[in-house]
């Protein structure tokens, strides 16, 4: 039995490729929910939830004495 390894399908569980990240940040950015990103991508509205939430970095001031 031969294998076919080259497949651009998605795979369920599997890690978000390149081209997903950039249409999750183009539609949020247009104001789409994770939901429904979710739904156009074909993954879990978590997984969505969760790679938006790893986007966002909080940045804190820091005041030093110089």
């Amino acid at each position: 039995m031969k294998y076919n390894n080259t497949t651009t399908n998605s795979r369920k569980n599997k890690h978000l490729n390149d081209f997903e990240r950039g249409q999750i940040e183009l539609l949020y950015n247009k104001g789409y929910s994770p939901y429904r990103i979710a739904k156009e991508l074909g993954r879990a509205a978590n997984t969505i939830r969760n790679e938006l939430e790893r986007g966002t970095v909080s940045q804190i001031k820091n005041e030093k004495m110089v």
